[in-house]
C-alpha cells in the first residue's frame, strides 16, 4: 500500500526503516510505503490543514514547543502524539483515544489499546504519561472552544 489516511480506527503510526511505516488499525496491520511524517502530513491535508499548520496551532494552544500532539481531524477529535521528536526518522505516533492502559516493562512501555492489542515501545512510562497529559490538555481546550461557540 502506498497511501494511507488516518481515521478513527488508526491506533498507531510506527516508523520502520527505509521509508516504510507500520499502521495498527483496530485488529488490522498494514505496511505503508511512506515515512510516518508523510502519512501524518498527508492525513492532516486530507482533513483540511497541514502538519505544519496543526503544529503551529498546538504550539499556541499548549504554550509548548516540543513533542507536540497533533489534532489530525477536528470533527472526531483525532489527536495523535509522538513518542519522540517528530523530526526523527523513527518517530511513532499514538492515537490518544485508542489507549486503554500503559505499563512499565523494564526501560520500555507497553501500551494496551482499547481492543486489547498490545505493543511495546522504547520509551519510558513517564514520557508516555507526559504525552498523554499534553494530548488530553489539547483535547480539553478544543472541547471548551467548541462548547463556547455553541453557547454563543
Amino acid at each position: 500500500m502506498d497511501n494511507y489516511e488516518i481515521n478513527e480506527e488508526t491506533y498507531a503510526v510506527i516508523a520502520q526503516n527505509l521509508g516504510k511505516t507500520q499502521i495498527i488499525e483496530g485488529n488490522n496491520e498494514y505496511l505503508i510505503n511512506q515515512d510516518a511524517y508523510k502519512i501524518m502530513d498527508e492525513s492532516c491535508k486530507y482533513y483540511g490543514s497541514s502538519y505544519k499548520g496543526r503544529l503551529e496551532a498546538a504550539k499556541e494552544l499548549l504554550n509548548c514547543s516540543y513533542k507536540l500532539p497533533i489534532l489530525v481531524e477536528e470533527s472526531r477529535v483525532l489527536i495523535f502524539f509522538p513518542i519522540k521528536s517528530s523530526l526523527l526518522d523513527d518517530c511513532c505516533w499514538i492515537n490518544l483515544n485508542s489507549i486503554k492502559k500503559i505499563e512499565k516493562v523494564d526501560n520500555k512501555s507497553k501500551i494496551t489499546f482499547i481492543n486489547g492489542r498490545e505493543i511495546t515501545l522504547d520509551v519510558s512510562k513517564l514520557s508516555l504519561e507526559n504525552q498523554i497529559y499534553r494530548s488530553t490538555k489539547l483535547e480539553a481546550i478544543i472541547f471548551k472552544r467548541i462548547n463556547q461557540k455553541r453557547n454563543d
